[in-house]
């Protein structure tokens, strides 16, 4: 029995938490996000996904099919990360678009055809919703944004006396300037008919929040304390890989960057992948890469490659790029 072409079903890019890590007086932060996921339809497939990750680049296309002879219409949403200013505040994060609410430069394609999404942006703080009471001190919701600084610092007493009060802004001394401490969600959103019998083909791409760090010799003389072998599969030849590109730099440590990405999202779909790649891309020969996934092969001087069918991912992807330091 078919359903109704009316029922809609949500897709969306399931932000991960925010995480940090701390490498002697140094932290670095990452903020995951992933694939698109759908609510469980039975009409609704995805053929194809092909997902290019990078340091500075995160692209996917999917191939979804609509198997019924009627047009259903779907809600279709991209949370961003969260940026939660209270575990972030003395984190330095270096976002792709700090002034922009859209600060990781999201764009979709349907059919190659560049889609506009609406854009739901709420402020919160302590759980209750602080939207309105920033707008109307014409606050920008990003708490990253220049001019929400210059505002908050030029508040008077009485309206600073309650933004502490609320939680929504903080100062360690008396005559400091007031900080943003609100939590900024973000979603975009927009609505998409697929066709009868048809494919439709759905690319995002974003520029993602990567976490950076050091790596020296210390961590894999440390018995792994901070787990970075364990999160990564850093295994005997990276080791040794690690320990020679030190060598060859004469530096102490390796840039580290770090990028999270949400793959389990995907079972909440109906069925498998039909086919699902992956290529990961270290962007420079000289950086190393190191990931837990089985059957990664490498396809040229950057690129590594993975495939497979009737795919259903198992964990979510953490990815270690290594880079030697500027000299």
């Amino acid at each position: 029995m078919k359903q109704a072409a009316s029922h809609a079903i949500a897709v969306a890019v399931l932000a991960g938490s925010i995480t940090g890590s701390a490498v002697a007086n140094d932290s670095s932060a990452v903020l995951g996000a992933g694939s698109i996921t759908l609510v469980p339809n039975f009409d609704i497939v995805i053929d194809r996904e092909d997902l290019y990750l990078s340091p500075d680049e995160v692209g996917v296309r999917y191939v979804i099919r609509n198997t019924t002879e009627e047009p259903i219409r779907l809600l279709v949403a991209f949370p961003l990360p969260d940026i939660d200013m209270q575990e972030l505040f003395e984190v330095p994060i270096d976002l792709p678009s700090a002034d922009s609410d859209n600060f990781v430069n999201f764009e979709v394609a349907v059919n190659g055809t560049p889609v506009e999404p609406s854009v739901e942006r709420r402020a919160y703080s302590q759980g209750i919703d602080r939207t309105e009471l920033l707008a109307g001190h014409g606050i920008p919701l990003n708490p990253y944004s220049d001019e929400a600084y210059e505002i908050l610092g030029s508040l008077d007493a009485e309206t600073r006396a309650e933004f502490e009060r609320l939680g929504i802004g903080h100062a360690f001394e008396p005559h400091d300037p007031l900080m943003p401490f609100w939590t900024l969600t973000t979603v975009f959103y927009w609505e998409q008919e697929f066709a009868p019998l048809s494919e439709t083909i759905v690319e995002h791409r974003y520029r993602p929040v990567v976490g950076t760090s050091f790596f020296g010799t210390y961590i894999l003389d440390q018995e792994d304390i901070e787990g970075r072998l364990e999160e990564y599969c850093i295994d005997d030849s990276t080791q040794a890989g690690i320990r020679k590109r030190l060598a060859e730099t004469g530096a102490d440590y390796l840039l580290e960057h770090r990028l999270d990405y949400i793959l389990t999202t995907a079972r909440n779909w109906q069925g498998p992948i039909g086919t699902f790649r992956m290529i990961v891309d270290k962007k420079d020969p000289a950086w190393l890469v190191s990931l837990c996934l089985d059957g990664l092969k490498k396809t040229g001087p950057t690129q590594f490659e993975y495939e497979a069918t009737d795919y259903v991912p198992q964990k979510d992807l953490s990815i270690l790029f290594l880079a030697p330091p500027p000299q």
